[in-house]
């Protein structure tokens, strides 16, 4: 694999910048180098634990494939991972996955009268504790993306679920999550962590909200230390917490607490249903305001963009790909959120519509053709 490093607000793999020969990507577009192109697969280890899959009442499995008529997590986490070296060779080199999902519905919000809190999707228990299912999914990905030197953004927390875990468990499944990545060894080296889905969200435990999460940010970073001294094996992740949209608009930036700006390692924007000049007004906003704060120049990611969901639901949709220029005209990452690929089942993980197809075409377009993964040409050096 090819560690991930941030250095004044850019990435680095293998200590060259992404996008660069160094990082695998030799003919890609300049401006790329030490940006994530990166997409929201939020629902990649789903599972519906709850007693019925029937939510809108048809008398159907509501997540069930349509060739077999059932709900299936294994296949679904397969089918994800046999898609990842299409993203890579199309330039996407970075993906959020979630511990909590995300809605899995066809629309969002959910069609009226179906509510997300009411799918138990939690790889936590109530207790904190972890799902061996569902982690053994998330290892299945990991690992692929360690093969592949692709960067996971991996989701603890998301508002639709999080009081799934008590309020008294959270540290607990905090550092349960965090150990547990640590304990996979070198594949937990510079991985990113966003805390907490659009962590402004009220329907978080208030210890999650965006006034209070960096004291949940400081405890996790707490959790990575104690656990290199105690091993002698060194490790370090990169966390933050995602944003709602508003927070991408400079008066509602004014209002992010100083102490949440101190505390993450990279800034977590969604740009949901906003304009293109929100959307440069925004970064210039927030990467100001970081900086007379922390001293630092972060990195920022936007790891959520999605339009209005279109009328008839049949068609797909996903983020405007004009937001995408803008935030490489301005150094900043950029990540779709493409509904077809969050709703359950995702019927295909790699170009399977449209909205997919236009996508994969761009950041191809933007990436060039990459040289094979690190781990192939270790293993081609080694014969």
């Amino acid at each position: 694999m090819l560690e991930l490093t941030i250095r004044e607000g850019s990435f680095y793999q293998g200590g060259a910048p992404t996008y660069t020969a160094g990082a695998g990507f030799p003919r890609a577009d300049e401006r790329l180098a030490g940006l994530l192109l990166n997409h929201r697969v939020i629902n990649g280890i789903f599972d519906d634990l709850s007693d019925t899959h029937d939510y809108d009442g048809d008398g159907r499995d509501d997540w069930a494939y349509p060739d077999t008529g059932r709900w299936d997590p294994e296949r679904n986490t397969d089918l994800f991972v046999q898609a990842m070296p299409f993203w890579r060779e199309h330039g996407v080199i970075a993906f959020t996955i979630g511990l909590q999902g995300g809605n899995p519905f066809i629309s969002s919000p959910p069609p009226k009268g179906l509510s997300v809190e009411a799918v138990d999707a939690s790889a936590f228990a109530p207790d904190g504790s972890l799902r061996p299912a569902f982690m053994a999914r998330l290892g299945r990905i990991l690992d692929q993306a360690k093969k592949l030197d692709m960067v996971p953004i991996v989701n603890y927390f998301y508002q639709g679920a999080n009081r799934r875990v008590r309020e008294e468990c959270i540290e607990a499944a905090i550092e349960n999550a965090t150990l547990w990545l640590l304990e996979r060894g070198s594949g937990a080296q510079g991985l990113i962590i966003d805390l907490a889905n659009e962590c402004p969200s009220g329907r978080y435990w208030p210890a999650l909200q965006l006034p209070h999460i960096h004291n949940l940010i400081y405890y996790l970073k707490d959790t990575v230390d104690l656990y290199s001294n105690r091993t002698g094996r060194e490790q370090h992740v990169y966390v933050g917490a995602s944003l709602l949209p508003p927070y991408s608009i400079p008066e509602n930036i004014a209002r992010i607490p100083d102490a949440f700006l101190r505390a993450v390692d990279l800034l977590l924007p969604h740009g949901n249903k906003l304009s293109t000049a929100q959307i440069r007004e925004g970064i210039s906003a927030l990467r100001e305001r970081a900086y007379v704060v922390s001293g630092k120049m972060l990195p920022i990611v936007f790891n959520e963009d999605i339009q209005e969901t279109p009328q008839d639901l049949s068609q797909d949709s996903g983020g405007d790909l004009e937001h995408l220029q803008v935030c490489i005209e301005e150094h900043v990452s950029w990540g779709n959120l493409i509904r077809s690929h969050q709703r359950v089942p995702c019927l295909d993980w790699a170009g399977g519509t449209a909205v997919q197809r236009a996508w994969f075409e761009r950041t191809r377009q933007l990436a060039g053709p990459p040289k094979p993964p690190s781990s192939v040409l270790k293993f081609t050096h080694r014969i």
